[in-house]
């Protein structure tokens, strides 16, 4: 019994083992069943939601092009209808003080050059009017006697002729009348690289204050060598100027003119030939982001009204250094000498001057300046003259300014000269920039 007890007893364990084996590993068969049936439900997921992606993308590249003609479709419209409508009220005009002019999309406003109007007076006390003295009888627009003087109004006519020319003009009137400042044309387009032709009426590009014009000044008044050894209206003068701007990777430029020398301060020859010849070469570069640098040399030979076949020669040098620290920040000095050797009946006479000024923004709308002249080094032609000029300047705007300047002035064998200046100055119409 006990061996039958025992041989049942292993058996049923035998079996009960068996059976849980065989119930684990349908366990795990089930478990791997449950986990590969997800797996499947999750790719059929992926596979709907790539399906969906695509059609979604077949569809909007489907449409694209249609939408896009239609936006081309509704531009065009709107392009026509801008075009073919009335002009907006004031749309089609510019104003100039109380005066409009067509500027609108036609043929003939488009035609119409910028015009500008910059009107200049000053009221000025003077110890010793400038018409008095050794050196009196060169005034120009310079303020002329204690009390006020109307400067300048100059009316500018700017713009492009075609895509080959461009013409500029600017009429000057004064107290003692009108004259015309400049008109000269441009070439634009047609030449070799960095060639360029004007001709005309012009400011030679003789230094650096001849071809200013006088709201472009940093004082009320001229510096004395330029006005009494280029004229109390400067170079200007009837011909043509060739530019060549070389291929550096500095700024260096060429100007020469040939004109007809009718100045009567150092030039006026009188004979058909007496022409003006005048060369400028300037080179400029930045020395980093802050500091530019420029240095200028000019030469201008021509025959003189003293007696046939005497001729003049002048010459001169500039320097121009700037700092520019920000739009509120800047510092520029600039000094020039010029020299004449002129032949005048028994002789040649040599004379020259300088002048040499600090121009200083300390704020937005404000700067201050320090000017010294000098004429009579040599002596010459020239009494020997020197004047300092301190000036403070206000810009409520761009297109409008205050001047305050003060005189201390000294000729050779007169006694010491002072005067105080305010200079207004006022800008209507769009003004081209003048060279830098």
């Amino acid at each position: 019994m006990k061996k039958i007890f025992l041989r049942v007893l292993f058996v049923s364990l035998f079996f009960l083992t068996s059976f849980s084996q065989v119930f684990a590993q349908a366990s795990d068969v089930q478990e791997l069943k449950k986990q590969v049936q997800d797996l499947n439900q999750t790719v059929q997921n992926l596979t709907k939601m790539v399906e969906s992606q695509n059609k979604r993308i077949d569809e909007l590249s489907s449409g694209t092009a249609v939408v896009a003609d239609k936006k081309v479709d509704e531009t065009q419209t709107l392009l026509n209808e801008l075009n073919n409508a009335p002009p907006a009220p004031g749309a089609d005009a510019r104003q100039l003080g109380p005066w409009r002019y067509s500027a609108g999309g036609s043929k003939a406003a488009k035609l119409l050059p910028d015009i500008s109007v910059i009107g200049i007076m000053a009221g000025a006390y003077f110890t010793q009017d400038p018409d008095e003295g050794p050196n009196s009888g060169v005034v120009g627009v310079d303020p002329a006697s204690t009390g006020f003087t109307f400067q300048e109004l100059e009316i500018a006519l700017q713009g492009a002729v075609d895509p080959y020319f461009r013409y500029d003009a600017f009429l000057s009137f004064n107290q003692d009348g009108v004259e015309l400042e400049e008109a000269y044309f441009t070439t634009q387009e047609g030449l070799p690289r960095g060639l360029q032709f004007k001709g005309g009426i012009e400011l030679l590009p003789f230094g650096r204050q001849n071809p200013k014009h006088l709201h472009a000044w940093t004082f009320a008044n001229n510096n004395l060598v330029n006005k009494y050894l280029l004229g109390a209206d400067g170079l200007a003068e009837i011909g043509l100027e060739m530019d060549y701007l070389f291929p550096t990777p500095f700024f260096l430029q060429f100007q020469g003119t040939f004109t007809n020398g009718d100045n009567s301060t150092s030039f006026g020859g009188e004979r058909k030939g007496d022409f003006l010849y005048n060369g400028r070469w300037v080179a400029s570069a930045d020395l980093n982001s802050e500091f530019t640098f420029l240095l200028g040399g000019s030469l201008a030979y021509g025959f003189n009204n003293t007696a046939p076949g005497n001729a003049t020669l002048l010459y001169g040098g500039d320097l121009l250094l700037k700092w520019k620290k920000s739009a509120h920040t800047s510092l520029s000095w600039q000094t020039e000498f010029i020299g004449r050797n002129m032949q005048v009946p028994g002789e040649t006479a040599h004379d020259g001057g300088l002048y040499s000024y600090l121009d200083f923004q300390f704020l937005k709308r404000w700067h201050g300046a320090f000017r010294y002249d000098q004429v009579g080094i040599p002596q010459g032609l020239q009494t020997r003259e020197f004047r300092i000029t301190p000036a403070f300047a206000f810009n409520p705007t761009e297109f409008s300014q205050i001047r305050v300047q003060y005189e201390l002035d000294k000729i050779r064998g007169e006694d010491y000269q002072q005067a105080a200046i305010l200079q207004l100055m006022f800008n209507l119409g769009a003004h081209g920039a003048h060279v830098f």
